[in-house]
């Protein structure tokens, strides 16, 4: 009862066997876990359909293939004159055509795919000369292992139409790979699936508490919620909160409300480093030290850059752009 041929993705199976085993198969797949279910489509007029490939079975027994597209598909592809880079509708192209020349089987069938998606994108506003897709097979590169030979990561560009092409062309001319992210979508801008959550319950966050008598202030960062921190800080038991000396010292009586959070960081050492830039651009005078300590001469430069640039992500090099640029 072993099929002929089984090809899985995830959880969807392409399995040939013949048609009197097809229920005892089922039933024994059924079998094997309670919380593992299959169903099963038939052939219908000697065609299945699997993924987005169409199989169709031949007079013979052999097996031809070609693209297949769902009923309720549309043929609606990113519009040419949409604001997104170029190399982004170029690849709806390549991406389309070497479907049709890998998938499709016969000669005649590709030709009948080649010409559908020609002139569905044709209708979506594609130029001809977007057509020309290399027909050279991408070969990899051979790595160098110097020791002197850097690995290069790429650099994430917002995009900007114009702007970012030409951005684009002079860090390739210096060796430097790119690709570009779009900001300011209308999903970014309009769609809020979750609401947000309390800032006073998030962790890995910094933090300032204000006296509301004389106004003074304390900067803190903790790898908890914030809501715990304070607790400790308004603990009256505690020794070592600066809150609770400031208290002891000036009869002044802080509350949860007093505190905000101006920052969030997960990674612990990031975190210590931005405190120790809020301190020093702050000078909170409740603050018995001043955080990790940095050189001066460093201190002030991350100083300055924190307060004007965005900072990057630990995935990727960011370009730094300033943040007025990105509203």
């Amino acid at each position: 009862m072993n099929p002929s041929v089984w090809f899985r993705y995830v959880d969807d199976t392409f399995t040939v066997l013949p048609q009197n085993q097809i229920e005892e198969f089922s039933t024994y797949l059924n079998s094997l876990s309670q919380s593992i279910q299959f169903t099963i489509e038939g052939e219908i007029d000697q065609k299945l359909a699997f993924l987005d490939t169409h199989i169709e079975r031949k007079q013979d027994g052999s097996l031809k293939t070609s693209v297949y597209r769902k009923p309720t598909h549309t043929d609606q592809y990113l519009n040419w004159d949409s604001n997104h880079h170029l190399e982004h509708k170029r690849s709806v192209v390549r991406t389309l055509l070497r479907r049709a020349e890998h998938l499709v089987t016969e000669e005649e069938d590709r030709v009948k795919e080649v010409k559908h998606v020609k002139q569905v994108l044709k209708v979506n506003g594609y130029k001809p000369w977007a057509f020309k897709v290399p027909s050279k097979k991408r070969t990899e590169e051979p790595s160098e292992t110097s020791d002197n030979t850097a690995k290069k990561f790429p650099v994430r560009i917002p995009y900007v139409k114009g702007t970012s092409e030409t951005m684009q062309r002079i860090l390739k001319k210096h060796g430097v790979p790119s690709f570009h992210k779009p900001f300011n979508t209308l999903r970014s801008l309009l769609v809020r699936p979750k609401d947000k959550d309390d800032p006073k319950k998030m962790c890995g966050v910094l933090y300032d508490i204000s006296c509301p008598s004389c106004h003074e202030t304390y900067i803190g960062e903790t790898g908890r919620n914030l809501q715990t921190r304070l607790k400790e800080h308004l603990d009256p038991h505690s020794t070592q909160s600066a809150i609770q000396i400031h208290t002891e010292n000036t009869g002044h009586l802080f509350s949860s409300e007093s505190a905000r959070v101006i920052g969030r960081e997960d990674q612990p050492f990031r975190r210590k480093i931005l405190e120790a830039i809020k301190i020093y651009t702050h000078r909170p005078k409740l603050n018995l030290n001043q955080g990790r300590s940095i050189p001066p001469n460093l201190l002030h430069l991350l100083s300055a850059r924190n307060s004007t640039w965005r900072k990057p992500s630990s995935r990727h090099c960011d370009v730094i752009v300033p943040k007025q640029s990105l509203c």
